[in-house]
């Protein structure tokens, strides 16, 4: 199976990789709150709802893990002290 898509796409797909991978990094040091990661990944939800329904329906259930692990990290990782 050939998917073609467009460079904006790939580009973002490439930025959103990178994003999300740099809050998952920084919440599994402990350098943020869980709260802060919170409002990061709700920036990105928040983006992501004007994707069609149909790249919605197969992109966000994956991303979902992600920002639970991402979550999870940040509450195991931060020291309020």
């Amino acid at each position: 199976m050939v998917v073609n898509v467009s460079p904006e796409y790939t580009l973002a797909m490439a930025s959103l990789n990178a994003s999300l991978q740099s809050i998952r990094m920084i919440a599994s040091t402990g350098l943020v709150s869980p709260r802060d990661v919170d409002v990061s990944l709700e920036g990105v939800a928040r983006t992501l709802e004007h994707l069609p329904d149909e790249l919605s329906s197969r992109i966000m259930p994956i991303l979902d893990k992600q920002f639970a692990a991402i979550k999870r990290a940040a509450e195991l990782n931060w020291d309020e002290e």
